[in-house]
């Protein structure tokens, strides 16, 4: 049996609205910095998953650690260039370069804590 979706028939529907949410605001928007480190945890959630061969586990947390020094070198590198420049004006999302920065140091040194306990717990 074959889906033939050119000839479906069109249904159309109303999204649900959450109550005293602006749907204009920049709170609509994810920060892409700050989803990217969302997606390093995940991760890193599989470098500490047990159900994982011990080799795959730290692969996994070796990938993480690639992917933060890159994301340093580039995206936090661009972030600090546009601060240096003077940029204040905020992305989709609100938040300022500098604002920007400050939330990716928090997680970021909660990321590498986070790393460096997994290393400990994979080389026993």
């Amino acid at each position: 049996m074959r889906a033939d979706f050119i000839n479906l028939p069109v249904v159309s529907f109303s999204p649900d609205r959450i109550p005293d949410f602006d749907h204009s605001g920049p709170d609509r928007f994810f920060n892409r910095e700050l989803s990217w480190l969302a997606f390093n945890w995940r991760v890193l959630e599989e470098a500490k998953n047990r159900k994982n061969p011990i080799l795959e586990r730290v692969r996994f947390l070796a990938i993480s650690g690639g992917n933060l020094d890159e994301f340093y070198m580039v995206r936090v590198a661009g972030l600090r260039g546009l601060v240096k420049s003077g940029v204040t004006r905020p992305s989709m999302d609100g938040l300022t370069p500098a604002e920007q920065l400050s939330l990716i140091d928090q997680d970021a040194r909660r990321l590498m804590r986070a790393q460096d306990r997994i290393w400990s717990r994979l080389r026993e």
